[in-house]
Parts: C-alpha cells; structure tokens; sequence
C-alpha cells in the first residue's frame, strides 16, 4: 500500500518528485543549494506546501531524496520518499527539508566497501556482542516464515566500523543498525533485523549531528518505554505559556482537544509526548526530546502541526482503510490506522492523567557549546549503564557541501519498530525503567503489554 502522508520524519510514495519552486531554493544557504539538482542531485527536488485558514501561522517544505536503489547495486533504498520540513520561517522550512532528505539519503545509502563479512567470534571484544542488542523473542523466531535469524556468537554477517562514544575506541557493529534499510549483501550472510528507525541525524558539525540522533532515541525510548507499560503520565501545562503562542490555533477547544505529556524517564532529558485531537475524533501526534522542557514542547508542537497541516486529504478521507493491528505493517500505515472510527480511544490512556506539572525553566546545559552537550548526554546514558555507539554514514558528496550524517545507536535503548508484527520487546528497559521510577510496583509482564499499534508514521 502507497505511503501518502507527511511524517514526522519525512514524508512518502506519491509518484515522481516535486519541482523546485520559482524562489524556493533561493532561501537556502549556498551549501545547501548545491544538493537540489533533479539531474544527479542527492536531493531531487524542494517545493513549500500551502496552509489553510485556522491552521497555526508556520510554514510546511517537502524536499525529495535520491533513491539509492536506482543509484547502486545492493540496496533496498529509501523508506521515506519525501521529507518534510517545518519553521517559523520559509527558510526554517526550507532548511529543515533539505537536511532531512540528505539525511535519508546517507542513511539508505549502503557503502559496501565499508563491510566486513564474518562472525562476533571471529571478531571478538571489539564487536558488539550479540547479548547486549536486544531484538526478537523466541517465539517470533519460531513464527512461520518469521523473516530474520537469532543474532549468536557463531551468527556471519556484514560489520561496519563505528565507535564508542563512551570508551573512545573504534568497535565493529552490524551493518544491519547502521543503515535505515539494509540488505544481506550475500547468500551467506544472516539477516538479523531490517534496521532501526532511529538515531539518523544531519547536522552543519559532527557534533550538532550526534546530538540530534541522540535526542531522538531518547524521546523514542521514553515514548515506547510508556507505550507499552500504558502508562498516564503527568500533563504539561502549556496554555499560558510564551512558546505555546505561535501554536494558539491549536488551543481553540472549540475545535481542538491539545494535550503535551512528561514522557521523560530515567535518561534525566527532557522528553514529551503531544496529542492533538479534533472534535470528530482526528488525531495527530508529536514528540521531542531536547535539553530543556521548552525546547520539548516547542517541537512536539511543530510536529503535530506538520502532520495534521500535511496530511488533511488523509486525515478527512472517506476512504480511511480497515485495518487490525497486524496489518500496521509500516510507517505509512499508522496515520490511518488512528484515523479510523473511534480508533482514536487506544490513545487516551496517554493523556488521563489528573497530575498536572509546570514548564520548568531551561537548564545551564541548554545553553553549553555543542561539545559540553553531547558530553553530558553521553554521560547521562552512561549512569544508566548504556553505551553510546556512533557510525559515520556521510557519503563523499555530501561530505563536498561541509554536512554530517550519523546513526547513533545506543543499545539496550527501547525502539520505535516499523512493523507491528516485528516489534522489538526483548530490551529490559521496557520492564525495568517504570519500576525505578515508580510507576509501577513491579514489571510488567510480556503478554500485558499494549498490543495497540504506536501511533507515529
């Protein structure tokens, strides 16, 4: 089934790429205009999308990324065809677009003179050894036609080098979680899983890049960490605030039910989880880490305003697919899922909670030099007993424009999965960190967890 929405990590399948806009491009930094070319750019294309009436005063780009699979052999290609972009700004937006497609580029873009081919023990202790990344149960590997094998000491598959941002020193990682989309590259190599959806991140530095994806697995191991416990956490209170401002549309009760809550956990980051619900029971979601409680809330709102304002003609279809949980089989699949009738009540249990808490003030570290953030983001991982992994995927031509790409991986860190029939519940995070924070007096059992589909596409 064809992708049509715009998601909060890039948007999707509608056939051919948008043209550049007449002036669209001229927003753009130099370095990043350079990457828009439909003749051989890594970017393909970049237009701006209209808004309506009533909807919150931002603006909405979507730039193309080149495919991969028609560039190279061997790669599977793009999971999101587009990717969006949201600002206070046209060039916000613009900005904000760009560098997510060239994100998506790098992060599809399997480079296999990078690999080696062989086992952990071939490898030894300076691989990361198969116990420490949690994946599949064992009853989802005795499932018919279950499409991936037990990760083991003796398991051949492909490595890329990486490094340790914990111990700073080079470690060898499974190609399979360094790229979005990854393919077995021979008969003889194992698949372990098709890759994690998180801690992709461009940046203008190496540093600004590695916090990015760092932020982002911490707000998605906080959300499924509350996902599957169904937990109701404390609400935000956002109404009277500065940065709920530019989002005052959102706030009209007559139209809108908008509800911002503390999903933060024992990482000590500040993370929220935003749900927006019409008055005919549409939703649309967002969510955010960042190292301040503002910075938070300020981009769930953008998110939640980049998917409800991309994706009305979905959103209001009457021709909202039946779907049942197993068949949310991608992304794509999860917008509509929630758009069905009264769907929308799997998602009230995330904002039932009667405790309501302030905005706290910005931290110092919200302010620190980029090198003092993504140490002390290290550090609090660190604390938890998780090390912090890093893959540079910066291809050569994106390189050429001065841009970063990274897949931070951390882990033991709870994932976000693509297929719901492939979620990713082994990490003992999901059962340890509500118990520690004491949410609940003991974990949860596997067969309790929320068998409801995550709602982010």
């Amino acid at each position: 089934m064809s992708r049509r929405l715009i998601s909060r990590s890039g948007g999707s399948a509608a056939a051919g790429y948008p043209e550049s806009a007449a002036g669209v491009r001229d927003t753009l930094p130099d370095y990043l205009r350079k990457a828009i070319s439909p003749h051989g750019g890594m970017v393909k294309g970049l237009m701006n999308i209209s808004t309506d009436p009533g909807d919150p005063a931002l603006y909405l780009s979507l730039a193309a990324p080149a495919n991969p699979k028609y560039l190279a052999d061997g790669q599977y290609g793009l999971i999101d065809y587009f990717a969006s972009g949201m600002g206070y700004t046209l060039e916000e937006a613009n900005v904000s677009a760009v560098a997510e497609a060239i994100e998506r580029y790098c992060a599809a873009y399997v480079i296999p003179d990078r690999l080696q081919l062989a086992s952990w023990q071939e490898l030894g202790d300076s691989a990361l050894h198969p116990d420490e990344l949690p994946l599949f149960t064992k009853e989802q590997y005795e499932q018919w036609q279950f499409p991936y094998q037990p990760f083991t000491e003796q398991t051949r598959l492909r490595w890329i080098e990486g490094r340790s941002l914990t111990s700073d020193k080079p470690k060898w990682l499974p190609a399979a979680i360094a790229w979005d989309s990854y393919l077995p590259q021979s008969e003889e190599e194992a698949a372990v899983c098709f890759g994690l959806m998180t801690g992709s991140a461009a940046g203008a530095t190496l540093e600004q890049a590695m916090i990015g994806g760092l932020l982002e697995i911490i707000e998605r191991d906080a959300f499924m960490i509350m996902w599957y416990n169904s937990l109701s956490l404390p609400r935000l209170d956002i109404r009277d605030t500065a940065l709920a401002r530019p989002f005052k549309e959102l706030l009209d009760r007559n139209r809108f039910d908008l509800t911002v809550v503390d999903t933060t956990s024992d990482l000590g980051v500040p993370s929220v989880f935003g749900l927006l619900k019409t008055r005919d029971g549409k939703v649309s979601v967002g969510g955010s880490a960042r190292l301040s409680v503002e910075g938070a809330v300020g981009k769930a709102l953008m998110e939640i305003s980049q998917l409800f304002i991309g994706n009305k003609m979905q959103i209001y279809s009457r021709g909202i697919p039946s779907l049942l949980p197993h068949q949310v089989t991608d992304y794509g699949l999860r917008l509509p899922y929630y758009e069905q009738p009264f769907a929308y009540e799997e998602l009230m249990f995330a904002t039932a909670s009667s405790a309501v808490r302030s905005v706290q003030p910005s931290p110092k570290i919200s302010a620190g030099s980029e090198a003092e953030q993504l140490e002390y983001l290290v550090g609090q991982f660190a604390r938890q007993g998780l090390e912090v992994l890093c893959v540079d995927l910066t291809t050569d031509d994106v390189r050429e424009l001065g841009m970063h790409v990274v897949k931070m991986i951390v882990p033991g860190t709870v994932q976000l999965p693509r297929s719901e029939n492939e979620r990713l519940i082994t990490s003992k995070r999901i059962y340890e960190t509500p118990v520690k924070l004491g949410l609940r007096a003991e974990p949860i059992s596997p067969a309790l967890l929320n068998c409801s589909p995550h709602p982010f596409p």
